[in-house]
C-alpha cells in the first residue's frame, strides 16, 4: 500500500524527531568537566593538567571531555579552592597550602631542607595522603579529592653575597615567603616579603640584598642570572612547594566506575610524566643560562655544609610546621615525620637533578 503525502510527512518527522532524540540523548550522556587552573601554560604542572585532560578524554571515548580554563582565566589563585570545594569547577590545580593556609595547613609539609629531590617528593606525598587520616581529611573536610601533587623546581637563594652557611645571611635583607622565611629569620637575616616579579626588580636596583624562594627555572626564564653575581643551593634547600590537582567530590562520585577506572589510571600515569618533563625543563633552562653567558657564581654545598643546614634548619621547619597543624590535629608533629620517612624511602632511586647541579654538570660538559 502506498503511503498519502500525508502519511510520510508524518513518518518522516517521527524518524527525525527520533533521531534527533538519540543524538541528543547521547550528548547528555556525556560527562563535561569544567576545569581551572591559575599557573601559566608554560608550567609544568599546567602542561601535565592538560596531558592528563588529554588522556582522559581519548581513553573515554570522548565520553568524558573538559572545559578548560588555564592561566587564571576563570578564578585566580586565592579562588581555586574554594571554587572547588563549592562546586564551582570539578577539576583544578592549586596551592591551597600558600593562598588558603588555615583549611589547608597539612598540605604544607612540603618544607625546604628535607629533600632536593623532586620526584621522591611527588611519591612521597601521595603516599602520605593515601596513608595519612589527617590529610585525607584535610581535603574530604572541603568536599574535595586529591588526585596528585607537583613539586616546583628547587630554590636557592640568589643575591650579591656568597652564602655557604646559614650564618651568611646575618644582617641581609633577602626577599622571603613562607618557610624559607623561617629559615632566613634563623640565619639573622630580615625576611622581605614581595611578589617574584617585583623581587627581581628589587635586587637589581640592589635594594634588597637577594631573594630566595626562587625556584631555578623561574630565575633563569626571568633573567635572574643577568642581575645577581651569585646563586647558592643554599645547603640544598630544595624542594619547599608542590602545586595540588584535585577534584570536586560530587563530581567525582557522579562519575560512572568505568570513568573513575579511566581517570584514576591517567592520574597514576602523571608521576612518571612529571619527571621527564621536569628534568628536560630543568635542561632547557641551564643550557640558556650558559648560552646566555651571565658570570653569576655558582655555589654547591658539599655534603658536610648540607648536613649543618640540615641539623640548624630541620628542627625549625618541623617545629613551626607543628604549630600551623596544632589547628586542626594534635598529630603535627607524626605527619611531618611521616613525611620525611617516606621521602628518605624514594630517595635512593630519585632520578631528579637539581638545578644549580644540572647547570654546573652541563657548563663542565658533563
Amino acid at each position: 500500500m502506498s503511503l498519502t503525502l500525508k502519511t510520510r510527512d508524518i513518518v518522516y518527522a517521527t524518524a527525525a524527531f527520533s533521531l534527533a532524540a538519540t543524538i541528543a540523548g547521547t550528548a547528555l550522556a556525556e560527562t563535561k568537566l569544567v576545569y581551572a587552573g591559575y599557573i601559566s601554560e608554560r608550567s609544568i604542572s599546567t602542561a601535565l593538567d592538560a596531558w592528563f585532560m588529554d588522556e582522559v578524554e581519548k581513553r573515554s571515548e570522548g565520553d568524558i571531555t573538559f572545559e578548560r580554563y588555564y592561566g587564571g582565566s576563570l578564578m585566580k589563585a586565592p579562588d581555586i579552592y574554594p571554587g572547588l570545594a563549592r562546586g564551582a569547577v570539578d577539576f583544578a590545580t592549586g596551592v591551597p597550602q600558600a593562598y588558603n593556609p588555615k583549611v589547608y595547613p597539612l598540605s604544607n609539609v612540603v618544607l625546604p631542607w628535607i629533600t632536593e629531590k623532586a620526584d621522591a617528593v611527588v611519591y612521597a606525598f601521595r603516599d602520605l595522603y593515601a596513608e595519612n587520616p589527617d590529610l585525607q581529611k584535610e581535603f574530604s573536610s572541603q568536599g574535595v579529592k586529591m588526585m596528585w601533587a607537583l613539586p616546583f623546581p628547587d630554590g636557592g637563594i640568589w643575591g650579591d653575597f656568597p652564602v655557604h652557611e646559614p650564618d651568611d645571611m646575618a644582617g641581609k635583607r633577602i626577599r622571603a615567603v613562607a618557610a624559607i622565611a623561617w629559615g632566613v629569620e634563623a640565619g639573622g637575616g630580615s625576611p622581605v616579603p614581595m611578589s617574584f616579579a617585583d623581587a627581581v626588580e628589587a635586587v637589581n636596583r640592589h635594594a634588597i640584598d637577594a631573594m630566595a624562594n626562587t625556584p631555578f627555572d623561574s630565575a633563569v626564564n626571568n633573567g635572574v642570572p643577568k642581575v645577581v653575581a651569585y646563586a647558592s643551593d643554599a645547603g640544598r634547600l630544595g624542594i619547599n612547594s608542590v602545586s595540588i590537582a584535585s577534584m570536586n567530590q560530587k563530581s567525582w562520585d557522579k562519575l560512572t566506575d568505568d570513568q573513575k577506572k579511566i581517570v584514576t589510571e591517567v592520574a597514576a600515569e602523571v608521576p612518571g610524566h612529571y619527571v621527564e618533563l621536569i628534568n628536560a625543563a630543568i635542561a632547557k633552562a641551564a643550557q640558556r643560562f650558559i648560552d646566555e653567558g651571565a658570570t653569576t657564581e655558582v655555589i654547591l654545598s658539599t655534603d658536610e655544609e648540607a648536613a649543618a643546614w640540615k641539623a640548624k634548619m630541620g628542627p625549625i621547619m618541623r617545629e613551626k610546621f607543628i604549630e600551623q597543624a596544632s589547628a586542626v590535629t594534635e598529630n603535627g608533629g607524626a605527619l611531618y615525620d611521616q613525611f620525611v620517612a617516606l621521602v628518605s624511602k624514594y630517595e635512593p632511586e630519585a632520578v631528579y637533578t637539581p638545578g644549580l647541579a644540572t647547570y654546573v654538570k652541563m657548563k663542565a660538559g658533563e
